[in-house]
């Protein structure tokens, strides 16, 4: 039996989400907040367990999917070809580039590059939908986190 794609990439997030799951469990609590109900290990015990979920139905679906239908056509057209490859090399270079560059640009202007260099990689070109798809989601979620929730987020050395 060959492992289709599909199958690899739902065992790969299935592995992430059990790891993470198992750090979950590892963040210390603040005395006291052992009593609460909703603690700083909630969400990602919450977050684990719908990954753990998701991707063993994945994996379950690919199986069976497999199993129905066995063409050769089938598992050569889901197969990774050199330009799929490009792009997750790409899209992990540009990870990278969102790490390095997020104090020193901040969070808003590396969001958004990183938003529409991503978006440029996967294929889209119309440039309206390229900003409309960054900018806006950018500001606001920067200004829900910071002017709502009061969380910091990085404003960048090029500003300061």
């Amino acid at each position: 039996m060959k492992i289709s794609t599909n199958v690899i990439g739902a065992l790969i997030f299935f592995i992430f989400s059990v790891c993470y799951g198992y750090y979950a469990y590892q963040i210390p609590l603040y005395p006291g907040e052992e009593y609460d109900v909703f603690t700083s290990q909630s969400m990602p015990k919450l977050y684990a367990l719908l990954g753990t979920l998701v991707s063993a139905l994945a994996i379950i679906m690919s199986v069976l999917t497999d199993s129905r239908t066995s063409d050769e056509t089938e598992e050569s057209a889901n197969g990774f070809d050199k330009k799929g490859w490009f792009q997750v090399a790409s899209l992990i270079a540009l990870m990278v580039y969102y790490g390095a560059t997020l104090e020193q640009l901040g969070f808003i202007l590396s969001t958004i590059s990183f938003l529409i260099f991503g978006f440029l990689i996967l294929g889209e070109r119309s440039k309206k939908r390229l900003f409309l798809a960054s900018v806006p989601v950018v500001i606001v979620f920067w200004a829900i986190m910071t002017q709502l929730l009061g969380i910091y987020l990085s404003t960048g050395d090029l500003w300061g």
